[in-house]
């Protein structure tokens, strides 16, 4: 008898707690706004502060910082330029006269008559053209062994004539 007593008072209190909660009234305003609304109260205060904080940041960069961001990789830090060199067989003088020509410097590192061409030169009979990718600067410790392992997975070949850290990809 109790349970039921229980059971009953039960059934009876609830449509009274129901009915005696306030209803507040939306402020008016779209629905399509008090969804939005509802998005940017639940999202999380951190994740908005995030982009904050990263918009603050990007305030104080120098334009030099913001173009190595930019490149996002090792390679921004890396000079990559094409060298020709003209084979065993082929007359060197007159390939360092075409260079002059041109107004291309002459690359001794790789050889007597090699040079620094500004465009590829790819299925020119006699000359072997090739690229060389060395640091522009000096890097960090860490930045070198980057550019180590970086250089290494791609099989690339290091190339020591041109200066030190220098690879033939």
């Amino acid at each position: 008898m109790a349970h039921a007593a229980a059971a009953m008072a039960g059934t009876e209190t609830r449509p009274l707690l129901i009915s005696a909660l306030p209803k507040l009234p939306w402020p008016l305003l779209s629905r399509r706004s008090r969804a939005l609304l509802m998005i940017g109260i639940m999202i999380s205060p951190a994740f908005i502060s995030d982009y904050i904080g990263y918009a603050v940041q990007r305030i104080f960069y120098t334009p030099d910082q913001i173009a190595d961001r930019a490149a996002g990789s090792i390679l921004g830090k890396i000079d990559i330029f094409r060298v020709a060199c003209p084979e065993a067989d082929a007359a060197a003088g007159y390939w360092t006269v075409y260079a002059a020509q041109n107004g291309w410097r002459m690359y001794p590192e790789a050889g007597p008559s090699c040079f620094k061409p500004d465009r590829s030169l790819l299925g020119v009979a006699g000359l072997k053209s090739f690229n060389v990718a060395c640091p522009v600067m000096a890097l960090s410790p860490s930045e070198q062994r980057h550019w180590v392992a970086y250089s290494s997975s791609r099989g690339w070949n290091d190339f020591p004539q041109a200066g030190a850290g220098c690879v033939d990809p």
